[in-house]
């Protein structure tokens, strides 16, 4: 109901495209792929640009609960797809841990653990 908020929420669903940009090779390709095939430099080198949008995410995530403000919304739904893939690929990454406590919120939500939650194998 706040314009404030309906505001970041569009900020955020807008920003995650560039890290859907980042995502793509490192984590979509590499999850169809069986591990023994996995290119570890390749990984290492995506994971890390990966991160660098993550952290602009956990920095956020410090000052407001959620992508779209104060409450759940619409922002935190797109980023939460990317950070499902995130957490769940057996990736050496960086921790953030605001996006982790974030994370663990949005993996509690019904609707989200039932359509987004699912075996990337």
């Amino acid at each position: 109901r706040d314009p404030i908020d309906r505001a970041l929420a569009d900020r955020w669903m807008d920003w995650q495209f560039a890290y859907a940009d980042a995502q793509r090779v490192p984590f979509l390709s590499h999850a169809r792929t069986p591990r023994e095939n996995w290119n570890h430099e390749v990984i290492a080198r995506d994971v890390a640009t990966c991160a660098r949008h993550m952290a602009v995410l956990d920095k956020y995530l410090t000052e407001k609960p959620w992508l779209s403000g104060n409450t759940f919304g619409i922002g935190d739904i797109p980023m939460g797809v990317y950070a499902y893939t995130w957490f769940s690929l057996p990736f050496e990454k960086p921790e953030f841990p605001a996006v982790a406590d974030w994370y663990a919120r949005l993996c509690k939500r019904p609707g989200f653990a039932a359509q987004v939650m699912i075996p990337l194998t």
